[in-house]
């Protein structure tokens, strides 16, 4: 599994593994967390938190591979424009007494959830423009499925960056370090290069 991800000689396998391989990833950054740390506020300039998060990044998976799968049909929620946007309000909160287990079991079920319906979708049907959401320009042209999976990649891979710094902030500890307990990798081959090579200063990190 990660850190990086394994090579494939299809699209959609690169597409998979490198979607996993984020998602996966974005889960160590939590690793070892209370939930009242991933309730924290470590940053005082911005209302982020953890769990919000990660609970985010695991939405993002599942909501937009699923409008890849659901090609070349809108996806049918049943909710009003209203519902909808109470909806995304309340689909990432943490409750004050949710468990770190319980976001975690969350993210999981969305993880697989995502990469079901990426495994499902024809990445070359046209996927509509969400008209329910704001972000999106008068007039844009519809995508397709790729252009999905990579969205939902870049999406993945910006929030994690955010979670990077959130977790810094709450304990001091960094992404390899973390992956490496998380994951069970062997990481050791990083500071045997620098032992190897002494002019190079080795990062804090």
């Amino acid at each position: 599994m990660p850190l990086f991800p394994a090579t494939h000689t299809t699209q959609r396998e690169t597409l998979l593994e490198w979607i996993d391989d984020a998602l996966v990833n974005a889960r160590s950054i939590i690793h070892g967390l209370t939930g009242d740390q991933l309730r924290a506020r470590p940053v005082p300039s911005s209302e982020l938190t953890l769990g919000l998060l990660i609970l985010h990044i695991g939405e993002v998976a599942e909501g937009w591979l699923g409008r890849a799968a659901a090609a070349p049909d809108p996806v049918e929620t049943g909710r009003s424009l209203p519902e909808a946007f109470a909806w995304a309000e309340e689909v990432n909160r943490v409750g004050p007494d949710a468990t770190a287990e319980e976001i975690l079991a969350e993210f999981d079920r969305r993880h697989g959830a995502g990469l079901a319906h990426l495994r499902a979708a024809d990445l070359d049907a046209v996927v509509p423009v969400p008209t329910e959401m704001p972000w999106f320009p008068p007039g844009m042209a519809p995508f397709n499925g790729w252009w999905v999976a990579q969205h939902v990649l870049t999406e993945i891979n910006r929030h994690s960056g955010h979670a990077d710094i959130l977790r810094e902030a709450i304990d001091g500890r960094t992404m390899y370090d973390l992956i490496a307990e998380d994951q069970g990798i062997d990481m050791s081959y990083i500071g045997a290069w620098f032992a190897a090579h002494p002019e190079v200063p080795a990062p804090a990190w």
